[in-house]
C-alpha cells in the first residue's frame, strides 16, 4: 500500500471521533492570526457566527484610491477548512477552495491581502503547519524529476487533453507568457465583469459579448470605461503603459489572418514568438534544437518564415499528445515545412549521440521548470553538448522566483509544485545563471537577462476568461471523453470531479496573476552564447 495511503487511513481512524473538538481548536487558532490583518478587509462567514478582519473599506472589492486592498468574503462550507488551513496554511487553503468547503466572491483582491499582510499572517505557514511536513516530505520522493519519471509528471499537466487546452489557447496554441503592447488595455473589461457582480468562487461567470461599432470596442453593449481592474491604476498594473516597439515596429511585425479573425491574445503570443526568435538570431541554412515543443508553435514560425531559407529544427517533447497535435500541425503547414521540422517524443537526456555539436541554435520556452533542481546542471551540460563550440547562441525562457524565497520554496511542496506540475520547481535568477556556468563548466557565457513576467498577469486573465466561457461546451466534454472512469463513477461523482478541475485551474489562475503582478514570480528571458562570438552582434533593444 503506497505510504501516502497508509497515512491517510491512520489519520483518518484518529482523527474522525475527535473532529468537532480538532476543528474547533483549529478555527481558534487560525482566528487569531487573521486578528493580526490590518490592511484590507477580511469577513469569513461561517454556519454560525461572521468573522471580520481589518479596516472597514470604501470599496467593496478591488482596490481603494490609496492602492490598498478593499473587502473580501469567505463562505465556510465544511468545517474542515479550518483543519486544512491551520495545518497546511498555504497549500490547505488552496486545497479548500478547490473541494469547495470554502467559497470566495474574487480570489485576487483575497491574495493581495495576503500579500499586504504578510509579515502578519507567516505564523499560520510556521506555527502549525510541521504537523504536515512530515507526510509531505515522506511522500515528496516521487515528484523526483528522475528519467524514468519525468514524462508522468508532465503528463500530469500536458496529457490532459488537447481539446482542453485548444479551448483557452489562442489559436497558435501557446502555453506561456505572451508580449502585449499595452500591458493593461484589457482593464475595462475585467471592469465590466466586477460591476456585473461577476463571482469566479461560485462558478456563475458571465460570458462577455463584444462588437465594434465605428471602430470602438463594445462590451456587452457598453462602450469603453474608464473604470480600472482591481490593484490598476492609470498607467497600468505594473507602472507600464506598453511595451517597448523592438527595432521600432514591434506590434506592425506581427501579422493576423484578416480582422475578422483579431485576437489581441494570439498577437501578443507572436510577439512574443518572434522576440525569442530575434533574440537568437537565426540565420538561413541554421541548425535549431527546441526543448519542449508545446504544441509547436515556435517551430512553425520558424520554417513558415521566408527569411529562414534551409533552417532545420528538431524540437523534442515529453507529451504524447504534444507530439500528435505538433507533427499534424507541421504536416497542415505543407510538404517543404514537414520535411524541415522534425518532432521527436524524447527526454532531452536521452537525445542521440550524433546531435553532439551539431545546432547553431538553441530555444527552450518555459520548460526549465520541469527540469528539477536536482537536474539543473545536468540540463546545462546537455545544451552545452548540443550546442557548436563555436557561435552557438542559445535562448531559454523561464518562470523565476526570487533569490529571498528561493530556498525555501525549493524545500516545500506548494499548490502548484503538487497539484499542477507535480515534479516541477522554478529556479531563481541566479540559480540558472550557477548552473548554466557549472554545467557547461564556463563554456556558455550570459549575454543578456530580461524579465516579461509583468506580461504574464494579463496573459493568465485572457486565458482564465476563455477557460470560464468555454468551460461547459468544450473543456468540460473533453474531460468527460479522456477519462471515462469518472462517467463510470456516476453522474454526480463525475459532476463533483469536474467541479474541483475547474476550481483548480481557477486557483491556479488568480494565484499566478498576482504573484506575476507584485513581482513574487518573473518570467525571465535568458540569452547565452559561447567566448569569442563576434558573430552575434550586440543589439541592446531586442
Amino acid at each position: 500500500m503506497p505510504v501516502g495511503r497508509i497515512l491517510h487511513s491512520a489519520w483518518q481512524s484518529v482523527s474522525t471521533p475527535m473532529l468537532p473538538m480538532l476543528t474547533w481548536l483549529a478555527e481558534m487558532a487560525v482566528v487569531s492570526v487573521l486578528d493580526n490583518i490590518e490592511e484590507g478587509n477580511l469577513r469569513i462567514i461561517t454556519s454560525s457566527q461572521v468573522y471580520s478582519f481589518g479596516k472597514s473599506p470604501r470599496k467593496q472589492f478591488g482596490f481603494r484610491e490609496s492602492g490598498e486592498p478593499g473587502r473580501v468574503v469567505l463562505r465556510v462550507k465544511e468545517e474542515t477548512f479550518w483543519l486544512r488551513l491551520c495545518l497546511m496554511g498555504d497549500l490547505g487553503f488552496s486545497e479548500a477552495y478547490m473541494y469547495g468547503e470554502v467559497v470566495c466572491d474574487d480570489l485576487i483582491p483575497l491574495f493581495l491581502i495576503f500579500l499586504q499582510n504578510k509579515s502578519r499572517l507567516e505564523q499560520l505557514n510556521s506555527r502549525f503547519s510541521f504537523l504536515s511536513s512530515i507526510p509531505q516530505k515522506i511522500t515528496s520522493y516521487r515528484f523526483l524529476n528522475t528519467l524514468s519519471n519525468s514524462r508522468s509528471n508532465i503528463s500530469a499537466h500536458y496529457d490532459i487533453s488537447n481539446d482542453m487546452f485548444a479551448g483557452f489557447l489562442s489559436k497558435d496554441m501557446t502555453y506561456s507568457c505572451a508580449i502585449f503592447e499595452e500591458l493593461d488595455s484589457d482593464s475595462d473589461r475585467a471592469c465590466v465583469r466586477r460591476q456585473n457582480n461577476v463571482s469566479v468562487a461560485e462558478s456563475s461567470i458571465i460570458g462577455l459579448h463584444t462588437n465594434k461599432t465605428n471602430g470602438v470596442l463594445k462590451i456587452n453593449g457598453a462602450a469603453k470605461s474608464d473604470c480600472l481592474h482591481e490593484g490598476q491604476h492609470a498607467n497600468g498594473v505594473n507602472g507600464i503603459n506598453g511595451v517597448h516597439k523592438l527595432n521600432g515596429d514591434e506590434a506592425n511585425s506581427v501579422s493576423i489572418e484578416s480582422e475578422d479573425e483579431y485576437d489581441e491574445l494570439e498577437e501578443a503570443q507572436l510577439r512574443k514568438i518572434d522576440h525569442i526568435i530575434r533574440l537568437a538570431n537565426i540565420q538561413p541554412g541554421h541548425r535549431v534544437l527546441e526543448i519542449g515543443s508545446g504544441w509547436g508553435s515556435l517551430s512553425l514560425r520558424i520554417a513558415t518564415n521566408p527569411a529562414f531559407a534551409g533552417v532545420t529544427v528538431d524540437t523534442i517533447t515529453l507529451s504524447s499528445q504534444q507530439l500528435a497535435w505538433a507533427r499534424k500541425r507541421m504536416a497542415d503547414a505543407g510538404p517543404d515545412v514537414e520535411s524541415r521540422v522534425n518532432v521527436h517524443l524524447m527526454d532531452y537526456r536521452a537525445m542521440p549521440k550524433e546531435w553532439e555539436g551539431r545546432f547553431d541554435r538553441l530555444v527552450s520556452v518555459e520548460m526549465l521548470e520541469a527540469v528539477g533542481k536536482e537536474f539543473m546542471e545536468e540540463y546545462w551540460r546537455v545544451v552545452d553538448w548540443a550546442l557548436k563550440k563555436e557561435g552557438g547562441v542559445g535562448v531559454v525562457q523561464s518562470i523565476t522566483i526570487p533569490e529571498s524565497r528561493y530556498e525555501k520554496y525549493s524545500s516545500e511542496i506548494d499548490f502548484i509544485r503538487k497539484w499542477v506540475f507535480p515534479g516541477g520547481m522554478l529556479p531563481s535568477v541566479s540559480f540558472i545563471h550557477q548552473t548554466l556556468t557549472a554545467g557547461s563548466k564556463g563554456r556558455l557565457i550570459v549575454e543578456s537577462i530580461s524579465n516579461i513576467g509583468p506580461h504574464y498577469a494579463r496573459t493568465l486573465r485572457e486565458w482564465r476568461q476563455r477557460f470560464l466561457d468555454k468551460f461547459d461546451d468544450i473543456i468540460a466534454p473533453a474531460l468527460r471523453e479522456e477519462h471515462p472512469e469518472i462517467m463510470r463513477a456516476g453522474a454526480e461523482q463525475a459532476d463533483r470531479e469536474i467541479e474541483v478541475f475547474k476550481r483548480k485551474w481557477i486557483y491556479y489562475s488568480c494565484y499566478c496573476e498576482v504573484g506575476f503582478t507584485m513581482r513574487i514570480l518573473g518570467d525571465h528571458i535568458v540569452t547565452f552564447t559561447r567566448e569569442g562570438n563576434t558573430s552575434y552582434g550586440c543589439n541592446v533593444f531586442n
